[in-house]
């Protein structure tokens, strides 16, 4: 799963301010790194990972010791947010999921709490990630907006795999209005 690459192709003005604004915009919108991500488990439907990527989500999309696990959806961050930012993000969710979702797995060998979560309803358990990410660290993130012009979510980039029922449903599910 990965991000096309996109190309800001608009003309800067003379205008400083303005020039600088659309820089960081053309920063954003290129990038293809920096990622938020929800994974999911085609056979176990009651199961969510969360995690983090300074690079693409190509490397997070699998997993070799699962073969039924896929990324099912990626928050994009923006350009400049750092991976110290991004760990204290990724540190504050899983605090956040662990008050409401109790079955957050340990590690066998080590004991260590893992990033994967059991006996949840997906749904809700997506949904509370993004409203949490769009409550509380809406400044590391993109957004990006509906056609309808008066809604937005975090910018979001679903599973090419999926059907695209599912991902209007789930798009639907995290809209924000203005």
């Amino acid at each position: 799963m990965r991000k096309p690459q996109q190309t800001f192709d608009l003309e800067f003005p003379d205008d400083y301010k303005l020039a600088s604004v659309l820089e960081r915009d053309r920063a954003d919108f290129e990038s293809t790194n920096i990622w938020f991500y929800v994974g999911a488990d085609y056979r176990d439907s009651r199961f969510a990972k969360v995690g983090i990527t300074m690079g693409d989500l190509r490397s997070r999309s699998y997993s070799t010791s699962n073969p039924d696990y896929y990324l099912f959806c990626g928050f994009q961050c923006k350009h400049d947010t750092t991976r110290a930012d991004l760990k204290n993000i990724e540190r504050d969710v899983l605090s956040y999921l662990d008050e409401y979702y109790p079955n957050r797995a340990p590690h066998r060998e080590s004991r260590r709490l893992s990033e994967c979560f059991y006996d949840i309803n997906f749904e809700a358990f997506f949904v509370d990630v993004h409203q949490y990410l769009h409550d509380k660290h809406y400044k590391h993130f993109q957004i990006m907006g509906f056609p309808d012009g008066e809604s937005y979510a975090l910018s979001w980039l679903f599973n090419s795999c999926l059907p695209s029922s599912v991902v209007t449903h789930f798009r639907n599910a995290i809209r924000q209005f203005s």
